[in-house]
């Protein structure tokens, strides 16, 4: 379950240490030397290669967009990047900040196509997590983007805002070049246990009744956001039918079925949950699938519970097609109530059935009997039961949420809301 360069004994004392030392004096160490080298530790290199450098070129009356990120473009492959592709394929020329860290570029790259890595001077990975943008780090921010301006000829430009820390970057942009300000609420940021809570909900309230159009995940988090901003929507999280829509049907045995699980292995990972329900059908394969490296849990160390650790996105598909259920066994806390997992969208483009623990933002969906809710492991038995009972019509059922909640769709939803913002600034000289 561990990555596999943590096998040798200065990657255990790595482990340990990053599980023992608080996130915070982590990151303040990071941002000064990199321990892995240190430690004399390879890491794998990034699950991405640069492109060549092809921005396209500037069109007429149609705005470029400008990412301004919360995750690395090389991370764990969810909502920002998939969002931001599905731009690039209408036609938008696409610039996704980079920030200063391990695998990212210094000058900018291709990410795909029609998507520009584009470095962002002055911040580093783990700023946006516990530091307020001010100073000479907004100083400098603003400098690099304003020189990209010129060299990339950005003149009608969309900023997509994925995380509070930008706003004051943000507002500036917009006042010095009249470029409006789309907030994606991914998350109740504050709720994350990484995140310092007080700076990012400053920024946030600054941020949200500012911005020119806010869309959330949620209608949990578009609700909270309606209360500062009247222009809020719900854009869901969606899926690459394509990917995933393709694979076979599942075709359970009798009494012996595969229940997965697809995404991070993190603090709201109900552990124990698995283990009981793991204990009740010995039977039962379960696999994870994801990375478990920052958090201290405690493992079943059962022989019907298998876990994969983390896996390229596009080794995915050949994992689910083992699948006859998916679970998602979360915690319920502010954050979870407020998430609307990516998993649920490929699970059900992959024809799998999701049961998970009743957080609010799945009850729509529950209703339309697309997941099923279970609070204890016997009903998360006995629902898993009920869905491999569904038969094919269920598996039709779910293939066609799958194929209506595409990011093409979602890409083409958003870009009609970007086009009645209205009031388009015109940029002024320099």
């Amino acid at each position: 379950m561990r990555p596999q360069w943590e096998s040798g004994l200065r990657g255990k004392v790595y482990a340990r240490l990053r599980r023992a030392i608080p996130i915070g004096w982590r990151r303040a160490l990071r941002r000064r030397v990199r321990p892995e080298r240190i430690l004399g530790i390879q890491k794998p290199p990034v699950d991405i290669r640069p492109l060549p450098l092809d921005p396209g070129v500037s069109q007429s009356g149609r705005a470029d967009i400008l990412v301004l990120p919360v995750v690395a473009w090389s991370y764990r492959r969810q909502r920002p990047q998939q969002l931001t592709e599905a731009l690039a394929r209408r036609g938008r020329r696409v610039f996704y900040g980079s920030l200063a860290g391990s695998g990212e570029p210094e000058e900018p790259v291709g990410a795909a196509p029609g998507v520009t890595l584009l470095p962002i001077d002055g911040i580093r990975r783990e700023d946006p997590s516990d530091r307020r943008l001010d100073a000479r780090p907004l100083e400098k921010a603003l400098a690099g983007i304003a020189a990209a301006r010129e060299r990339f000829d950005l003149q009608r430009v969309v900023q997509f805002v994925e995380s509070p820390y930008w706003g004051p970057l943000a507002l500036v942009l917009r006042d010095r070049f009249g470029w409006p300000i789309v907030y994606d609420c991914l998350d109740a940021h504050a709720e994350f246990s990484t995140n310092r809570p007080g700076v990012l909900a400053d920024a946030e309230k600054s941020l949200a009744p500012a911005a020119d159009l806010i869309v959330a995940t949620s209608e949990s988090l578009r609700q909270r956001m309606a209360e500062w901003n009247p222009v809020s929507r719900l854009l869901p999280n969606a899926c690459d039918f394509e990917l995933f829509g393709s694979l076979p049907a599942p075709s359970p045995s009798p009494g012996w079925l595969t229940v997965g699980y697809v995404g991070a292995v993190d603090e709201w990972f109900d552990m124990a949950l698995l283990e009981r329900l793991a204990s009740l059908r010995p039977k039962w394969q379960f696999e994870i699938v994801g990375g478990m490296e920052d958090v201290a849990l405690e493992v079943p160390r059962l022989s019907n519970v298998v876990f994969y650790g983390e896996v390229p996105y596009l080794d995915l598909p050949r994992l689910r097609a083992r699948f006859d259920v998916e679970i998602i066994p979360f915690r319920l806390s502010p954050l979870t109530h407020a998430t609307d997992p990516v998993k649920l969208y490929e699970a059900a483009a992959a024809g799998r059935t999701i049961v998970a623990t009743p957080m609010y933002s799945l009850e729509p969906l529950a209703r339309r009997k697309l997941v099923r809710l279970a609070d204890t492991p016997e009903e998360f038995a006995r629902e898993i039961e009920a869905a491999v009972a569904a038969g094919p019509e269920n598996v039709r059922r779910l293939r066609d949420f799958g194929r209506q909640n595409t990011w093409d769709i979602r890409a083409a939803t958003l870009e009609d809301w970007m086009e009645e913002i209205g009031d388009w600034r015109l940029p002024i000289g320099d």
